[in-house]
């Protein structure tokens, strides 16, 4: 276990004296804040003009959009700035912006991870509920939730002014939290809709109630939320790991650089959200555009299309 001071003094030494390690971060976190910023951006700017998406799930995106542009637009930035200080050992700056970037990417990425989790919830209970769904699941209750997430997150923060073990001892519940009840609802989402499928399916084997074209789409929709799934376990478990390690662990250089690359695939993952946002509101579109050909059709079973709207 150690303190910030000690975890500064081997960023600026890292920073300093590891001149390929200290180039490929700052590559890969210009790029990426370049990626996470233009394409929240656009992602933002989307859901300010499509009308189709329930308001509750589109406040959900909406957080998501802006704590991974909060990601692109600070957090990156900051990064980049304290490495680079430290690389031409203006000390004391490197000590303010390395601060700075801990106490917004804790912000940030606290509120990204509990926005995406809280979408997971979403399209789970759109299954669950049914015809209740929207009267459930309304605008107001889901207002409460991202204020709840707001105050969490300052929380969140907030544990790196008291102590950087606190910090570190309060990331590990909240991300295996988070992981757990995403993991959870994708997987329900997934068994749901697979029963759904093969109730449709007749023993003779033909499609009952249900065109071809539509029992690929719902194979689409659970391929999609898997997809969702793997990338949030893929980007946040390394990092997940290494937080676990550092906290049993005395300070050491090799563990900080694994640890700064497990940092920046969570970063990564700011610029991920946006690609698979897209993906999905391709297929808000296509059911849409499609929706007057299939009137009648079980396409319009009330949680496949609370899932996709």
């Amino acid at each position: 276990m150690f303190n910030y001071s000690q975890q500064a003094g081997l960023h600026c030494h890292l920073s300093r004296n590891f001149s390929t390690f200290t180039g490929v971060f700052l590559a890969l976190n210009i790029a990426s804040s370049i990626t996470a910023t233009l394409g929240n951006a656009l992602i933002l700017v989307a859901l300010q003009k499509e009308s189709s998406l329930n308001p509750p799930s589109k406040l959900f995106l909406r957080c998501m959009a802006f704590s991974d542009l909060g990601v692109g637009l600070l957090v990156q930035p900051a990064a980049v700035t304290s490495f680079l200080c430290a690389a031409y050992q203006l000390w004391n700056l490197c000590l303010l912006s390395g601060f700075i970037w801990n106490f917004v990417s804790a912000f940030f990425t606290g509120f990204s991870f509990a926005s995406i989790t809280a979408i997971s919830v979403d399209r789970h209970l759109a299954l669950l509920l049914g015809i209740r769904y929207r009267q459930v699941v309304t605008i107001q209750r889901t207002r409460v939730v991202v204020a709840l997430f707001l105050v969490v997150s300052t929380a969140y923060c907030l544990t790196f002014l008291i102590s950087y073990n606190v910090f570190i001892a309060s990331s590990v519940p909240m991300w295996s939290i988070c992981l757990i009840i995403s993991t959870y609802c994708h997987t329900r989402i997934y068994l749901t809709l697979r029963n759904h499928i093969q109730a449709q399916i007749t023993p003779q084997g033909q499609p009952n109630g249900i065109s071809p074209e539509n029992l690929s789409r719902y194979r689409k929709t659970v391929s999609t939320t898997l997809w969702l799934l793997a990338a949030m376990i893929i980007c946040n478990f390394p990092v997940f790991s290494v937080t676990i390690i550092d906290a049993a662990t005395s300070p050491n250089l090799s563990l900080m650089m694994v640890q700064y690359f497990a940092v920046a695939l969570i970063y990564f993952n700011s610029s991920l959200n946006p690609l698979l946002c897209c993906w999905k509101i391709r297929e808000i579109r296509n059911a849409k555009t499609k929706r007057g050909k299939h009137n009648g059709s079980s396409f319009h079973f009330c949680p496949i299309k609370q899932l996709l709207l």
